[in-house]
């Protein structure tokens, strides 16, 4: 399960929201910022804001992972971009992408979309569908794959993940799901902050990182001590392989209430941030980080697909 989404890659992109009363307009309202601060390194990835408080780009080091165009309202990475809608809070209601790519090595044409839905701010779902056919290096094939995510919430904390999905490929059909429980102490999340443990447990591999800065709707009211998560895989002839396992989490803060490093398993994540002027700023901002690859927006909606 945790090589899903965007499994070919280890990606770090950044996208922006903001409040307005009509999606297709470029959102605007205040920035998305914590004692009026951005994250700006998130573990060793570097992120750029405009003069709005939007994020323009996301490095690591020296080399340029992704760009965004908020005129067009694209995710850009190299040659390769993504259509991205938001809901009237700012918060990511669709993206969508399609292709049309041929090498030496064969072909691919498809298309994939993804949709959130949200309840009084609270992320409720997110349904991801997509398609492909095309030749390989074993011939023509074809792919369709649909995964949904339910997310439970209590007492202003999610407390559970749910998802289940299935994926045909030339016929063959595979299935796989993913539960996830979430367990709070008593350190109160004051300033609504994401931290990695908050969008780790969202099942949406490295684009739930757009989390950290509000994108995908409200943190819980507290912070997470603990998850157990449990996921599944079972193939065309009725195979099942399960795994689970469980992870522990503690948080340092700044005197102003924002995450200084946060330890997950006892390895720490560190955090910065830089000062923004929220009278003048007008945008959402968000972050991504993982390991440093190109986006492939291809692979972004093929969760299990077995051929490459």
């Amino acid at each position: 399960m945790k090589n899903l989404l965007w499994a070919t890659l280890a990606m770090v992109m950044c996208l922006f929201a903001a409040c307005s009363d009509d999606d297709d307009k470029m959102p605007q309202g205040p920035v998305i910022t914590y004692a009026g601060k951005l994250p700006s390194n998130v573990n060793g990835y570097i992120f750029t804001y405009d003069e709005n408080g939007r994020c323009i780009q996301v490095k690591s080091g020296s080399y340029v992972l992704g760009e965004i165009d908020y005129d067009k309202g694209l995710l850009i990475s190299d040659d390769e971009e993504a259509e991205v809608k938001f809901t009237g809070e700012g918060y990511i209601k669709s993206i969508k992408s399609s292709w049309n790519e041929k090498d030496e090595y064969g072909s691919s044409k498809g298309s994939g979309e993804v949709y959130f839905s949200y309840k009084g701010g609270q992320l409720t779902s997110c349904t991801i569908s997509s398609r492909e056919s095309g030749k390989d290096e074993d011939g023509s094939y074809s792919y369709k794959g649909t995964y949904k995510t339910t997310y439970t919430w209590k007492n202003g904390n999610l407390i559970k993940v749910e998802s289940e999905g299935s994926e045909i490929e030339d016929g063959e059909k595979w299935e796989d799901g993913y539960t996830c429980a979430i367990e709070y102490g008593d350190q109160k999340n004051e300033l609504g902050q994401f931290s990695i443990t908050q969008t780790r447990v969202l099942d949406m591999e490295d684009f739930q990182m757009l989390g950290l800065v509000g994108m995908l709707g409200k943190a819980s009211a507290y912070f997470p001590v603990s998850y157990t998560e449990v996921d599944y895989e079972k193939d065309s002839e009725g195979n099942v392989d399960e795994d689970e396992s469980t992870s522990s989490m503690t948080y340092s803060l700044n005197q102003d209430g924002t995450i200084s490093t946060e330890k997950i398993d006892n390895y720490p994540y560190p955090y910065s941030y830089v000062t923004v002027d929220e009278e003048e700023a007008l945008g959402r901002s968000c972050q991504l980080g993982n390991d440093s690859k190109n986006l492939n927006f291809r692979s972004f909606f093929m969760r299990h697909r077995c051929r490459k």
